[in-house]
């Protein structure tokens, strides 16, 4: 009876609590991982939404006539007289900032967030035009003296939620 209770084989308590210690350390470096990671795996959506909000406030901007080229008797539709967010009968003056914070993506909070953009004159090569009319001596007709034309630029800037584009 004596060799059965002599090979009694188990654990004790303190090599219990180092096992559940080292344990307990492992999975806190897994979680400090995966966490880090999840942060790094998001900042591409909120770079990506900023992205599409551009390309979406630039498609909508395109509609607008330049008022430089509108005749006088000419009139804007009236879905394309507010402006892009409403409040703006200009959005394509030149010099001038416009705000369109009602086109942030909705991951961005509104308090810390602005989407603006800003609008001037560029001078544009136009010497060798993608299609022209040739007169009979294959000179293009339609041309005046400077080759240089004209046109209106239009730089977006947009912070949410600390990136900026």
């Amino acid at each position: 009876m004596k060799k059965i209770l002599s090979k009694k084989t188990g654990v004790t308590v303190l090599e219990g609590l180092i096992a559940l210690g080292l344990l307990a350390l492992v999975a806190a470096g897994t979680f400090g991982v995966l966490l880090s990671v999840s942060r790094k795996a998001g900042t591409p959506d909120i770079r990506e939404s900023m992205i599409l909000a551009v390309e979406r406030a630039n498609e909508q901007l395109q509609m607008y006539p330049p008022v430089l080229y509108l005749s006088s008797d000419a009139e804007i539709p009236s879905e394309l007289r507010n402006g892009l967010c409403g409040g703006d009968n200009n959005p394509l003056a030149i010099g001038r900032t416009h705000f369109i914070n009602c086109m942030l993506p909705p991951i961005c909070d509104r308090n810390t967030s602005s989407f603006y953009y800003t609008t001037g004159t560029e001078k544009v090569n136009m010497s060798v035009p993608f299609s022209a009319n040739y007169n009979a001596n294959g000179m293009v007709e339609g041309w005046g003296a400077s080759p240089y034309a004209s046109v209106i630029s239009v730089k977006y800037y947009i912070t949410c939620n600390g990136f900026t584009l």
